[in-house]
Parts: structure tokens; C-alpha cells; sequence
């Protein structure tokens, strides 16, 4: 099982453990799909907020920019809104176009004021309605003690985080399978000796029972690759990868701050 699915995993064991009541409710709702945030609250079944969940270093969003003759330009395929320190990032790439030209996997680190890193992910979380960041400290302790955990307000987010960027190539995402898939998915299942059970869409997630297997992993298929993203019980969602590599920005962040009272204070006055 992935650290980051882990992580939140037990930040939402804690929020259930410390905060939930008949009244408030705590839900995970990002998972892989990476246009939702973590975790969602409830105020008797009305939303009220998201929280996002971040290891002490993880990565903190991304976005694809293309590079047309000697330019770099940004992708109409980027699933959330464009900002204007978005459209700054790629001016600035573009006054030394030589440098960030052909990255490769390995990348060129950004060479930017870290004020325009920050404006992005701000601009990112707020646009996924995310109000507060939850620090897991350990994870895959099982630690759920207040003092394994950090939680402020996503204005905050430049006060406990250290950011970096990097320019390279990644395959650009991936979708749940339709199913015209399933032949080939049950193919590449038999093809690698795995045993499973109860391949079966719920709503548009295709599912399916694989006891052998606890954490996340990739299959090649004909046509496609596919990733098992580890549920609960034994049970995958299966996601399927994009055959496009294209070359992203992503951001990278790095905990750097203690908690603040004053900060969870804020986040407890909102069960008041």
C-alpha cells in the first residue's frame, strides 16, 4: 500500500477519532482521483469544506505545458482552472526557453522566485474548495496522537511548507476503463498468474478482488497499462493509464514548521 494512501488513510482515522460527532461528519473523497481533495466535512450531510492530507515531502500538484517550436505553452487537457501565477510560470520558462527544452524523465529543476510556487497551489487547493492541510508527521504507525499531526488554514501553507518545481516528463494521467476494457484487463490478469474475483463497475469505478495484493501496482496490457489502487478488503479500483507522456510542472514541498497553536485553535472553532 502506497505511504501517500496510507497517510490518508490515518489523517481521516484521526479527524473520525478527535472531531466527528452526530453532527460532524468526515468523509475520504480524493483518493486517486486527483481533481478531488482528501477529505470532506459534513455539517449534518451539508458540506462544508475539504481538507487536504500531505506527508512531511510529498508532491503538491502539477500541470502540463507543451512546447510549440520555441515556445512553451500551456495545455487545454489540464483539468483545473489556469491562474494568472500559472500563465507567470510559463512566461518565465519561456525568457530561458533553452534551458527547460527537452527536460526528459529526470527534468530541470525551475529556476523562479518560490512566490510564484506558492500563488499556484494556493490558487490549486482553493479551487478544489480545500480550507485546511493536515500533516501526517509518521506515517504507517498507526500514530492517531495530536502530536503526530499539524493542521492549518491553507493561507498558512508558506509558513510550513518549503516548496520546489520541476520541469519533466510523465505519462499524463489516467481514467477508469470502460468496457471495452475488460477483456483485455482480464487477459493481463491471467497473463501475470493472479487470482481474483468480483470484477464488477460501481456507478463509473471498475473494481475488482485481488487477496494476493496489498499495495498499489501497474500491469501492462496490450493496449493500455493499468493501475490497482488498493480499497478495503482485498479490493482495487483499476485505473487506466494514458499511453501520452507530456511534460509537467510539478511541485514538490518539503515541512519545515512545527505546529502552531493559533492555527489549530482556528481549525477547533469551527466544531464550536
Amino acid at each position: 500500500m502506497e505511504n501517500w494512501y496510507i497517510c490518508e488513510k490515518e489523517c481521516l482515522e484521526f479527524f473520525k477519532k478527535n472531531y466527528s460527532s452526530e453532527d460532524f461528519v468526515f468523509e475520504a473523497e480524493g483518493g486517486a482521483d486527483s481533481t478531488k481533495s482528501d477529505i470532506l466535512l459534513l455539517n449534518n450531510g451539508i458540506p462544508v469544506f475539504y481538507i487536504e492530507s500531505k506527508m512531511k515531502q510529498a508532491q503538491c500538484g502539477q500541470f502540463v505545458v507543451y512546447q510549440q517550436d520555441d515556445r512553451f505553452v500551456n495545455s487545454t487537457r489540464n483539468r483545473h482552472n489556469s491562474s494568472f501565477s500559472e500563465d507567470m510560470i510559463i512566461d518565465k520558462m519561456n525568457e530561458d526557453f533553452a534551458y527547460y527544452a527537452n527536460p526528459g524523465t529526470s527534468g530541470k529543476e525551475l529556476k523562479l522566485e518560490k512566490s510564484y510556487y506558492y500563488d499556484w497551489i494556493l490558487n490549486y487547493y482553493d479551487d478544489k474548495k480545500v480550507k485546511y492541510f493536515i500533516v501526517e508527521k509518521v506515517v504507517g504507525k498507526n500514530i492517531l496522537t495530536s502530536d503526530n499531526f499539524i493542521i492549518f488554514p491553507i493561507q498558512h501553507f508558506h509558513k510550513y511548507f518549503d516548496v520546489s518545481a520541476k520541469y519533466r516528463v510523465k505519462k499524463s494521467g489516467s481514467n477508469s476503463p470502460s468496457k471495452n476494457s475488460l477483456i483485455e484487463i482480464e487477459d493481463t490478469l491471467k497473463r501475470n498468474n493472479l487470482h481474483y474475483s468480483n470484477l464488477h463497475f460501481n456507478s463509473t469505478k471498475l473494481f475488482v478482488q485481488i487477496p494476493a495484493r496489498s499495495e498499489k501496482f501497474q500491469m501492462n496490457g496490450i493496449n493500455y497499462d493499468y493501475q490497482f489502487n488498493p480499497q478495503n478488503d482485498g479490493y482495487f479500483e483499476i485505473r487506466r493509464l494514458s499511453n501520452t507522456k507530456n511534460a509537467n510542472v510539478i511541485f514538490s514541498i518539503s515541512l519545515m514548521k512545527e505546529q502552531e497553536q493559533r492555527d489549530l485553535d482556528k481549525f477547533n472553532a469551527e466544531f464550536n
